[in-house]
């Protein structure tokens, strides 16, 4: 668990290095447009993949301790069929998404290349995240964690250092196609290593067909969540402009490493939580819930003190123009550690079979926290969106970890077969 928190740790240094060369050279107003452009792919691309990630440790954990490997190279043959049919359709659909939402809706031309230009992630992302399910069952915490969370924005990273350095007028849109070529290079990457496990195993059954029913329960959350987060980023957009959007995304970003804590822990936990949730051991599953948020708010702690304290400070290491989004950070880092702290509720209620559980918490923490964004914005500035999004960690944390605490052996996950 640790080396693969280091490992998306890393990531998220990179991230944040990429975020501020962005910055650095062009300003919030390219941030912002890039971000909206980096989002939209990203909701695209959690729509295309439908949570078959997970769904795919949940059937094939139980059967990796049961050596059945021709069952795992068929069922992981019909999800990687799946999520590459959904996202080549998908990125097709952001890319014709682009011109409208940037001109009708938000009244700024310039979006529309960014959207264009991370296109391809949508199709990326998902092929991705479903290589990377495989290799993390079959123990590769190194090789998955690597590809998933550092490889390819250290690629873009360096890719646009060397712009930075070389190029006497550096082009904006520079950046969306590094960060496109990081993906590809992860994605062949992962590919190669997938293959060279699947030829290890018997291959003499079809692929199996995707469960798109049980995914498309357990995506619906998380859907909704990046959905909301969209939204909330095209409301700042459009009510102020695409540099207080920019501005935000940045606040988010900072909180990254703690935002990163939870997703690593969650990802690497997910095949415990799953063999535990299979056997009925619900004490086992609360276990691992709360050690990973404790062991987690640890980690965090360091990095919300910094964001609480000195916002101002943090947000200043962007450009002065960055400072107006210091209030928003503190909300923003707040939410954050209250993620951590509550550990990988979503996904131990995913993997106890309770996905319309989470559905229906997730329908009213976005719901909730989109409201009061829109609310808050004219009067709080950034602030308010900042507020929304606390809301709805508030809610969905909250309600997900009662849940988990008092879930009865009554509640059975879905088998495996």
């Amino acid at each position: 668990m640790f080396t693969g928190l280091a490992l998306r740790g890393a990531g998220a240094i990179s991230s944040f290095a990429l975020a501020w060369m962005l910055a650095q050279m062009f300003g919030a107003r390219i941030v912002g447009l890039y971000q909206i452009g980096f989002t939209t792919a990203t909701l695209f691309g959690t729509v295309a993949l439908l949570s078959q990630d997970l769904v795919l440790v949940r059937q094939i954990a139980p059967l990796i301790h049961e050596e059945r490997w021709a069952d795992i190279s068929a069922r992981f043959r019909g999800v990687r069929r799946f999520v590459t049919i959904a996202g080549v359709v998908l990125a097709g659909a952001c890319a014709a998404l682009a011109i409208p939402l940037a001109q009708l809706a938000l009244d700024d031309a310039a979006i529309a290349p960014f959207i264009i230009a991370l296109a391809p992630a949508v199709l990326l992302l998902a092929l991705m995240r479903v290589q990377n399910a495989l290799l993390r069952c079959l123990g590769s915490v190194r090789l998955s964690q690597s590809l998933e969370g550092i490889s390819y924005t250290t690629i873009a990273m360096a890719g646009l250092a060397a712009v930075w350095l070389l190029a006497s007028d550096p082009q904006p849109l520079a950046a969306p196609a590094l960060v496109i070529a990081g993906l590809v290079i992860s994605v062949v990457i992962g590919a190669v290593y997938c293959k060279q496990r699947l030829a290890q195993w018997p291959g003499d059954l079809a692929p199996l067909p995707a469960d798109a029913r049980s995914g498309a329960w357990i995506a619906a959350a998380p859907i909704l969540g990046q959905a909301g987060s969209w939204l909330i980023l095209l409301l700042i957009t459009g009510l102020i402009d695409a540099s207080a959007g920019g501005i935000f995304r940045i606040a988010l970003l900072t909180c990254m490493l703690m935002q990163l804590i939870n997703t690593s822990f969650a990802t690497m936990v997910g095949p415990y939580l799953s063999r535990a949730a299979k056997a009925g051991d619900q004490a086992e599953l609360r276990k691992i819930v709360r050690t990973a948020g404790l062991i987690g708010v640890a980690l965090a702690a360091p990095v919300g003190i910094v964001a609480l304290m000195l916002p101002e400070w943090v947000m200043g290491l962007f450009g002065p123009e960055f400072v107006a989004g210091a209030q928003a950070l503190q909300l923003l880092a707040v939410g954050q550690l209250i993620n951590v702290l509550a550990g990988p509720v979503g996904v131990a209620m995913i993997m106890l079979g309770r996905e319309r559980t989470v559905l229906v918490v997730e329908c009213v923490a976005t719901l909730s926290g989109l409201g009061a964004a829109l609310m808050l914005l004219p009067q709080w500035g950034l602030a308010g969106a900042g507020a929304g999004l606390l809301l709805a960690d508030l809610i969905r944390n909250g309600a997900n970890w009662v849940l988990v605490q008092t879930a009865s052996r009554s509640l059975m996950p879905i088998d495996a077969d």
